[in-house]
């Protein structure tokens, strides 16, 4: 069966970090696109040769827009990068979605971990008016995020997180820099790779459960160190970026 897709208009566009750019989108007969926080769209490219496709986490916080939007990262000679990096905004793009399975279900843990690198970090962010609810109805629940990424000036969308973490003691927001060695940290600033922040969790198996979101290597790596704490694959929900 044919995948169905829409046109969309990009409405927006700005730079948030170096080779990071958020791109917010609006569907080109004004009607809205319903989404649920933790899922992607996909951008489809022409082509003579075969089909070119591009999945994007939706990072719009419900609520506060009605763009749809997302970030990519530049990758040199990738095919989305080259276009998306040139783009004009009112240029209309083919779209299909949403799709994606990494939300918040109803199941009932006492801790959400939330595990991100890169642009990994955007479906977290769709998902902070949600999480807020959830804390507010379940004085019990935590929620944890980590962001991995190479240096401050890699990190974007900090702001929306700390503002949660500020007023909801339940839920905390950690900061990890692969490179980049820290003389003046922030109480949520850490160094080193964001999976070495697990020996500060104090796992509790029957408690936790884990997302992982971003590129391959690192959600290998977490998904192994889970297995090894004697989390079940089940246990473990994760989305790799695939470039």
């Amino acid at each position: 069966m044919a995948i169905q897709t829409f046109p969309m208009t990009i409405a927006w566009q700005k730079t948030i970090a170096p080779g990071v750019k958020q791109i917010a989108l609006t569907k080109t007969d004004g009607s809205p696109l319903d989404f649920i926080p933790g899922q992607f769209i996909t951008l489809h490219f022409p082509s003579d040769d075969k089909p070119i496709r591009r999945s994007y986490s939706i990072a719009t916080i419900p609520g506060t827009s009605d763009t749809i939007e997302f970030a990519i990262s530049y990758l040199k000679g990738g095919v989305a990068s080259e276009i998306l990096f040139n783009i004009d905004d009112g240029a209309e793009l083919e779209v299909s979605g949403p799709y994606g399975r990494l939300v918040l279900r109803d199941d009932d843990p006492k801790r959400y971990i939330l595990v991100s690198t890169g642009t990994g970090v955007t479906p977290y962010r769709a998902m902070l008016p949600q999480i807020k609810h959830r804390l507010e109805q379940d004085e019990n629940l935590q929620v944890v995020v980590l962001q991995g990424v190479r240096s401050r000036e890699d990190a974007f969308f900090v702001e929306d997180f700390l503002a949660l973490a500020e007023t909801q003691p339940r839920f905390q927001f950690k900061l990890f820099y692969s490179r980049e060695t820290l003389t003046d940290a922030a109480p949520h600033e850490y160094e080193g790779y964001v999976q070495n922040g697990f020996d500060r969790l104090n796992f509790t198996i029957d408690d936790d459960l884990v997302y992982l979101c971003g590129n391959p290597g690192m959600i290998d790596d977490a998904f192994a160190i889970c297995l090894e704490f004697g989390f079940s694959s089940q246990q473990v929900r994760r989305e790799k970026y695939i470039s």
